[in-house]
């Protein structure tokens, strides 16, 4: 029989981002070190996390059915849509390394502004990504040491909603051979396995 409290309803979360090679917190509840910054706001959509494998299925003479079938590449990607504008959410949608912007003081009648250019291939801007999602009062945080947007949505300039910042971000190989994503979810419990 279905246990309702295992249903899984995200209400709630928050996006963090730190540069690569930053630790991670050591569980659900442990709170994110120095290095993780607040994203900003997620429009009520949410997350969308999606797992794509490749597969190479090897065959037998005189099998009617694959004998092998192996996973050549999984890719996992982590779709946001962000309602702020932030120095940070421009240098992932834009590719811009913030080290490239120029900031420019408030003069007397002038408003404080950024400017940067795009359209060079060579920068690449990839961070530690950091998710929390709130659930039912359950939280599955997701770490993932190193990731970079490899999609975008539109932005909409219009009256009717906030320029958002569509972002899929892609977990990548993390450095010095470590997991690449990670997850801690609250509330679940493994079952007993038999030792006989």
């Amino acid at each position: 029989m279905g246990d309702s409290t295992n249903i899984i309803v995200g209400t709630a979360g928050k996006a963090y981002s730190a540069p690569v090679g930053s630790t991670f917190p050591l569980g659900p509840e442990v709170p994110w070190g120095a290095s993780f910054g607040d994203m900003g706001f997620v429009t009520p959509d949410g997350l969308e996390e999606a797992l794509a494998e490749e597969r190479t299925q090897l065959d037998a003479w005189g099998e009617d059915a694959p004998v092998i079938d192996l996973a050549k590449k999984r890719t996992q990607t982590f779709k946001l849509t962000f309602r702020e504008t932030t120095a940070g959410l421009l240098s992932l949608y834009y590719q811009v390394q913030q080290a490239k912007m120029t900031a420019t003081a408030a003069a007397t009648g002038k408003k404080q502004f950024v400017s940067f250019g795009t359209g060079s291939l060579a920068d690449t801007v990839e961070i530690a990504l950091g998710l929390d999602v709130i659930m039912s009062g359950k939280l599955h945080r997701i770490m993932i040491a190193r990731a970079g947007v490899t999609d975008r949505g539109a932005i909409k300039h219009s009256a009717d909603d906030s320029s958002n910042y569509e972002l899929t971000f892609t977990a990548l190989a993390a450095p010095g051979g470590a997991q690449s994503v990670q997850h801690f979810i609250t509330d679940v419990t493994l079952p007993e396995v038999d030792g006989g």
